[in-house]
């Protein structure tokens, strides 16, 4: 009985960092969205096994962190040669993207506000937090 308390106590306590609900599209609506969406919106490139956070037509090279609203779109484009990229929230594990090959694109948009911890499973030194308001 005890444990049961203990678990609910935990889950009602525990602080409020992400577990809100990720949007994904990919593949080729992914891209189609890209395509007619990419000059005015936030995009995560990924290129030389790091991430450039593109907006408002100037690059961030090695973002530590970025800002989005909620329902906001960000775009997450592998533009390597030849390294394939597989991205995932590491603070609640809710998400992972598909393996993104050279040329890949994915958007995601967040339900509700929280705090993201975005990272690349084949390059761990990639790396972003995302606060979304």
């Amino acid at each position: 009985m005890n444990k049961i308390y203990i678990t609910l106590i935990s889950f009602i306590f525990a602080p409020a960092v992400a577990i809100a609900g990720a949007n994904i599209v990919e593949g080729g609506a992914a891209q189609s969205q890209y395509d007619a969406e990419k000059a005015a919106s936030k995009v995560l490139a990924q290129k030389d096994k790091k991430f450039i956070l593109r907006e408002g037509g100037s690059d961030t090279p090695k973002p530590k962190s970025m800002t989005l609203k909620v329902g906001e779109k960000l775009f997450i484009v592998n533009e390597e040669e030849k390294y394939t990229h597989n991205v995932y929230d590491s603070t609640d594990d809710s998400w992972v993207l598909q393996k993104q090959s050279p040329g890949g694109v994915a958007v995601i948009s967040f339900d509700a506000p929280g705090e993201h911890k975005l990272r690349c499973a084949i390059h761990p030194k990639m790396k972003i937090k995302v606060k979304v308001e």
